[in-house]
């Protein structure tokens, strides 16, 4: 099922800011991001490390590390506001209704434990399957998943695994409970090309089999290209661009999208050097005023609105495809109208 099948938004993040220390220290590494997703649809979230993606993703299951705290807006999943539930409440949840794959799966999996036998443990704690039933029950997921002898390797621990095995059986325990959404962040960065795509070509089956709604956090434009609907791009924890992928890959509005999408095609310039995109992203307390990407943008002067690239930051404005982009220079925004300055 594709987007334009499914029904209202699953997740809606609204105006979600998350921040680190308090007072003059502190720092804003999510600043006022709303998305949506729907079931059945993959979003893929992209941008360089230090962008705000994984801190998103952790701010939504609730998981942030410590000193962190979400100060602004709010996460709702169906008809649960997810920002406003107990701690008890939002531990039912994960699992429950949202399952996670993380970057390195062997991590995440306790080497000490058979990982079948974790398979079970997350039946039980989400399902409520006696012993019997749960083993059961994960020998058939971890089948689903694309496991040979399944009961076989339901015996093996994490250490005697591949990468490839091992993100197979953390997606085993992710799906385990049936969940509405599952967030994927960089869940094949550290396996090699072929493995990988079969890992995602598993996401996508599971997701269309389960009508998932799937997070896909990733920095490789063509896992993005290959398998999501709609894109999101961030930038110092600020959604810079979003709309359907081939628009935004094939006619990037962002000057940060359209260096990112040139980075990604791996070519060389007159001197052999591959495209890169100069400088870092500065953080919120080193930037005052004006479009975060305003320092290292090779656009602004070009265009002529250096003065107002500095002085004012854009809007996140609606454009002619429905999607949205924030710069001063996007045309597609400017043709939709609507008011640029503000959040």
């Amino acid at each position: 099922m594709n987007a334009s099948e499914s029904d209202d938004p699953l997740l809606r993040v609204d105006d979600l800011t998350v921040e680190f220390g308090t007072g003059t220290t502190r720092q804003r590494v999510i600043d006022g991001l709303s998305l949506e997703l729907r079931r059945g649809e993959i979003l893929a979230l992209v941008g360089e490390s230090g962008s705000g993606k994984s801190m998103t993703a952790m701010a939504i299951m609730r998981l942030l590390p410590a000193g962190a705290r979400i100060s602004g807006g709010g996460v709702r999943l169906g008809d649960e506001l997810l920002t406003a539930l107990p701690p008890a409440a939002m531990d039912r949840v994960r699992g429950r209704r949202i399952g996670m794959l993380f970057q390195q799966p062997r991590a995440m999996l306790d080497p000490t434990c058979r990982v079948g036998d974790q398979v079970v443990e997350a039946l039980r704690k989400h399902r409520g399957l006696g012993r019997q039933a749960a083993q059961a029950r994960a020998i058939e997921l971890l089948r689903d998943v694309g496991i040979a002898e399944p009961a076989l390797r339901a015996r093996s621990y994490s250490f005697e695994l591949s990468g490839g095995m091992a993100q197979r059986v953390m997606m085993a325990s992710a799906l385990s409970a049936d969940p509405d959404l599952l967030i994927a962040d960089e869940p094949t960065a550290s396996l090699d090309v072929t493995v990988q795509a079969q890992i995602l070509a598993l996401i996508d089956e599971q997701r269309r089999r389960r009508r998932l709604a799937v997070l896909l956090i990733t920095h490789d434009l063509s896992i993005v290209a290959a398998h999501a609907d709609r894109v999101a791009v961030m930038y110092a924890g600020r959604i810079v661009e979003e709309g359907p992928t081939a628009r935004v890959l094939d006619a990037p509005e962002h000057p940060y999208t359209q260096a990112l999408v040139q980075c990604s095609l791996l070519k060389a310039d007159e001197s052999g050097l591959l495209a890169a995109i100069p400088g870092s992203i500065l953080s919120t307390r080193e930037l005052d005023c004006g479009c975060r990407f305003h320092p290292r943008c090779a656009v602004a002067h070009v265009a002529g609105i250096h003065q107002e690239c500095c002085a004012h930051e854009p809007a996140l404005r609606g454009t002619v495809d429905g999607g949205r982009v924030r710069c001063w220079a996007a045309k597609g925004a400017a043709e939709a109208g609507g008011d640029a300055r503000g959040v």
